[in-house]
């Protein structure tokens, strides 16, 4: 009885070991496809296009999903918007002449909705 619970012991706690390797694996992953996520609300993606080509095709998308603009300063690089009941919020900021970060932010209900700042993003990139 004492081996079968000392093998049992054994099979459980290199089980353990073995998950948490793969689930640090799996999360690492999804960040690398995704863009870079900085918290559970919050995308960051840099871009290679001047900071003027980013501006107009982030407002472009924003418009083609029914946003409703709050704030748009150019000069800051900032963007607030109600998009599918969510509060966005997108700042762009210039990294060289060629690359732009860009940082969207979304929360609905006071709550984190990383899938549409996922989306948000993606549209873009794949506008550029």
């Amino acid at each position: 009885m004492r081996k079968t619970l000392a093998v049992w012991a054994v099979v459980l706690s290199f089980s353990a070991l073995c998950l948490q390797g793969c689930a640090a694996l799996l999360i690492g992953t999804a960040g690398v496809i995704g863009g870079v996520a900085i918290s559970e609300d919050t995308v960051q993606s840099d871009m290679d296009a001047g900071y003027d080509q980013v501006w107009n095709t982030t407002l472009n998308e924003i418009e083609k999903m029914g946003g409703d603009i709050t704030l748009k300063d150019k000069v800051h690089g900032l963007i607030d918007v109600k998009v599918k009941g969510s509060r966005v919020h997108l700042s762009l900021d210039r990294i060289t002449e060629k690359t732009v970060r860009l940082k969207v932010k979304s929360r609905r209900n006071y709550l984190p909705n990383i899938k549409l700042a996922h989306e948000i993003s993606a549209r873009i990139l794949k506008k550029l």
